[in-house]
């Protein structure tokens, strides 16, 4: 019984890779190990049977009869093993806790793979969405998801708990071609020089700049309303006028930094903070679980490439 357990699995994965690969150096390479490790795997083999499954004066290397049986059982052994290891696997899933998130897309894009990487890796199963604020506020009140992070505070709404993350200031984002033309971000004269590139009035986002620009009786050139914060900048790049954004939107769209010139308001300032919301009495272990991962992921690794990017505007982010 000793010398039936040493003709292990492992043993007969290395024995396959060397049949196929016709070399131990071509095994170990498809392994990733040692030659000296799949030689001694091959000898133990070979102990363990009291047999030669390898004729070593060939070159490439021939399977001996007792080889060419070997590796016509093994490999359904294998196969059997990998369907154990997946079936377990899958019944391991299915009792992992599971979250339902929404994020907005720039904090998807931007913190959420580091974040969503964390709780997999820590047992959960996520579900995301991403998208527009309202459609997630929506969703969590009608117990589609879990938790969501949004710019809108849901202030109206009861039974929540809301945790701040960060705040963030918004910026005046031009042509690269317009940089010394309009390079004091006069917004009044902006309105009357180029188009603004909106973002969704039907997101809190777009909303948010609306009331800003109505506030201060700016009327600016309604030209293009974009629903994706990305595709935003994406336009402002062609040189189909400004918009008013933000540094996380930056971030996410640093493909087109090149082609953009980003200056801070003219004026009184614009911010907006972002929110963890959930309902209050559930998912409390997991939505603070998150909400830590969140400011850590923010405060090591965003902010700091954010003010890498755009050096002067990074440095008035912050955690709240």
């Amino acid at each position: 019984m000793n010398e039936l357990q040493r003709l292990d699995i492992r043993s007969l994965r290395v024995f396959e890779a060397v049949a196929s690969g016709g070399s131990l150096s071509a095994a170990a390479a498809s392994l990733g190990v040692t030659q000296s490790a799949i030689s001694q795997a091959v000898v133990q083999i070979e102990e363990t049977l009291g047999t030669k499954v390898l004729d070593r004066t060939r070159r490439p290397l021939k399977l001996t009869a007792a080889g060419i049986a070997l590796r016509r059982h093994a490999h359904s052994v294998i196969d059997e093993m990998d369907r154990l290891i997946a079936i377990v696997r899958e019944a391991d899933l299915t009792n992992r806790p599971e979250i339902r998130v929404g994020m907005i897309d720039s904090y998807a894009a931007t913190v959420g793979p580091a974040v969503i990487k964390a709780a997999i890796v820590e047992g959960s199963q996520v579900l995301l969405w991403s998208g527009l604020a309202y459609s997630h506020a929506q969703a969590l009140l009608q117990r589609q998801l879990d938790l969501i992070v949004t710019s809108d505070p849901m202030e109206d709404m009861d039974k929540l708990v809301r945790r701040p993350l960060f705040t963030e200031p918004f910026v005046v984002v031009l042509p690269a071609a317009r940089a010394e033309s309009c390079a004091e971000a006069d917004l009044p004269l902006l309105a009357q020089t180029l188009p603004l590139v909106r973002f969704s009035t039907r997101s809190h986002y777009g909303a948010l700049t609306e009331r800003y620009l109505r506030r201060r009786g700016i009327a600016a050139k309604r030209h293009i309303e974009i629903d994706a914060s990305d595709v935003v900048l994406a336009m402002v790049a062609a040189d189909l006028g400004w918009a008013i954004t933000s540094p996380l939107v930056l971030l996410q769209s640093r493909a087109y930094l090149k082609d953009v010139h980003v200056v801070p308001i003219k004026g009184p300032a614009l911010t907006r903070t972002i929110y963890q919301i959930s309902r209050a009495g559930e998912y409390e272990e997991m939505a603070e679980y998150f909400y830590q991962t969140s400011r850590r992921v923010l405060d090591t690794t965003v902010f700091p490439e954010i003010r890498t990017l755009l050096p002067g505007i990074g440095a008035k982010l912050h955690l709240n």
